[in-house]
């Protein structure tokens, strides 16, 4: 069972979490975006070098392209079905 206070400061978080993300501008939103991806490539970067060490810079470009379009053909062949789980609510 989760303590009351754990629950409570999670949903704090979350609140700030969304508070903050509300009031950035659209400028620094996409900046965002472009540090995320920037930040996933660094981390999928490491795991392919970690588990192939012998690998080269060009390999290891080789690699996140191959898996890249591994992501693209799942996407295209509509093989993610929405659930209904992350629903977006945009305001304008």
């Amino acid at each position: 069972m989760i303590d009351h206070d754990i629950l409570e400061l999670q949903n704090s978080i979350a609140r700030s979490r969304i508070d903050r993300s509300q009031s950035l501008t659209d400028v620094e939103r996409l900046r965002g975006g472009a540090d995320l991806y920037d930040e996933g490539m660094l981390w999928l970067t490491l795991a392919i070098r970690a588990e192939n060490p012998e690998f080269s810079a060009e390999q290891i470009d080789a690699e996140i392209e191959r898996r890249k379009a591994i992501v693209r053909r799942i996407d295209d062949n509509g093989l993610y079905k929405n659930c209904g789980m992350a629903e977006t609510h945009d305001e304008e």
